[in-house]
């Protein structure tokens, strides 16, 4: 798929990820592999882009290798959920030329 460039804070240092979402569907879990690069690191997150719910608690991501920290982790995982978010279509509102 293609990739996409995302501007979050890490290690108090502002930092450009590019994120590439590996799979078509969400697990049974509600977890979605994303290809994770910055400048000098580069990890598969599994993302929870499914409702996580009112609880802070709820794991919204996580890595199986530790190239991040859970930190950086959950802050790369809530960037992806909020970018992921915002390209949802409303299709009610979209006029269709046929």
């Amino acid at each position: 798929m293609v990739p996409f460039h995302l501007q979050l804070e890490l290690a108090q240092k502002l930092t450009t990820v590019s994120a590439e979402q590996l799979d078509q569907l969400a697990d049974e879990m509600g977890f979605m592999r994303y290809q994770v690069r910055t400048f000098n690191q580069s990890a598969l997150i599994f993302v929870n882009i499914e409702e996580v719910g009112s609880s802070t608690e709820i794991n919204i991501g996580y890595i199986e290798e530790p190239i991040f920290s859970a930190d950086e982790v959950k802050a790369i995982a809530a960037a992806i959920r909020q970018y992921h978010n915002s390209r949802k279509l409303n299709f009610d509102q979209m006029a269709f030329d046929f």
